[in-house]
């Protein structure tokens, strides 16, 4: 009997290892997939018949937007799905919703149908919050930190591949091209996904819990609320000043001729240190306390957003990003680890459904607070704002410090 144990452990460990691995590659590929279109769309918004200044404004933000406004709402309801019938399923389901939205993205005629189609694209995926729910169901309690750190990573690398394999493709055969190669790389992550992950806990319980229960369970539960809560404020914090960087080095005096690489480095940099950096927390928080992990990453991530508002030149920006980029793979992976914790594991697809909720929701509140604050006010006051909002985690750490010591 015990020989037939330690051969079942090792199986196991060798299965939740393999499928972490293809979660992990098949994620790259299709956020490199996801952020490919990102540097053209305007252009491509212009490409569809959109003229004037303003109106080209108008509608890049709206189709921007898009993917935001039904996933929010759809991504727990996937979640929920996948807890009762296969979290494999959903991964699968959610990779070719995305695939087609991307294909018949690249037949847009005009710019509604774009702006559709990307909010067809928001209520269909859910992708990563699937990737979540699977990995933290299906891997060893000890090891749930630097699953989702690795899974970071992952996500990390491919938003920042993306841009650049777009800006290639479109530069070279033109917008619509890329489309299409989004939907065969989404095509390509799937296959991954079918032949070589296997579903080791499929719950079987739990079965008719619909999502309105399981949003009744979170709003009741103080450790679920106050968690998904500092999602939110996580994200205001970090992205309420993602759009105004390209101005803000302008204003620090960067040379004009290159102030799309400028801003591309400041952005890059944050990623590269967020791919780096992820893992490394989510080892430490299989090994440390969740919450004092917490406390670190916030402290740090709020003195390196006001340090922008104090840098007197574009070139102190880079090291103040890499700050940023390290505290940053910490914050949200840390809420995420958390949750996979203390949720019960027929509710981790839901409970995962709802953290993507949030994240989604606290970038939405970010983007539109930005857009209304930032011509009210000097750039550095926007920093000094985001900053505040960071520390503000804090009181949401002291309220939930003794359950997360548990």
């Amino acid at each position: 009997m015990g020989i037939n144990f330690i051969a079942i452990k090792h199986r196991f460990q060798e299965t939740w290892e393999r499928n972490l691995l293809f979660l992990a590659l098949s994620q790259f590929i299709a956020m490199m997939g996801m952020n490919a279109c990102v540097p053209f769309l305007p252009l491509y918004i212009r490409e569809l018949g959109v003229v004037g200044e303003s109106a080209q404004r108008f509608w890049s933000g709206l189709v921007f937007a898009g993917p935001y406004f039904l996933s929010i709402i759809f991504v727990p309801i996937w979640g929920n799905l996948g807890d009762r019938y296969g979290k494999k399923l959903m991964i699968i389901r959610a990779i070719f919703g995305l695939a087609l939205a991307m294909f018949l993205m690249g037949f847009a005629k005009n710019v509604w149908q774009l702006f559709l189609l990307r909010v067809f694209q928001g209520a269909s995926s859910g992708f990563i919050a699937a990737n979540l729910g699977f990995a933290v169901a299906n891997t060893p309690e000890d090891k749930k930190g630097s699953a989702v750190g690795f899974l970071q990573s992952s996500q990390s690398a491919g938003a920042l591949t993306g841009p650049l394999l777009g800006g290639f493709i479109s530069d070279i055969f033109g917008f619509r091209e890329v489309f299409f190669v989004v939907a065969a790389l989404c095509l390509v992550s799937a296959i991954l996904i079918i032949f070589f992950v296997k579903e080791i806990n499929k719950t079987k319980e739990n079965q008719e819990e619909c999502i309105i229960d399981i949003l009744k369970l979170v709003v009741r539960r103080k450790d679920y609320r106050n968690a998904l809560i500092m999602i939110v404020i996580g994200q205001v914090g970090i992205f309420l000043t993602f759009p105004i960087i390209p101005y803000y080095l302008e204003q620090l005096n960067v040379p004009k001729e290159i102030i799309s690489s400028a801003t591309g480095i400041a952005i890059g940099i944050t990623s590269a240190f967020n791919i780096i950096f992820a893992p490394i927390w989510g080892r430490w928080a299989d090994k440390t306390p969740i919450t004092r992990l917490l406390k670190r990453s916030v402290i740090i991530l709020s003195i390196g957003m006001f340090l922008h508002s104090i840098a007197f030149n574009y070139l102190l920006i880079y090291p103040i990003r890499i700050v940023l980029g390290i505290s940053i793979a910490g914050l949200v992976p840390l809420l995420y680890s958390y949750l996979g914790k203390i949720a019960e594991p027929v509710r981790i697809g839901s409970i995962m459904g709802f953290a993507s909720s949030a994240t989604l929701f606290g970038s939405l509140l970010a983007y539109l607070g930005s857009a209304f604050v930032a011509p009210l006010i000097e750039l550095e006051w926007l920093f000094v704002i985001s900053s505040g909002i960071l520390l503000s985690i804090l009181f949401f750490i002291k309220s939930n410090s003794k359950d997360s010591e548990k």
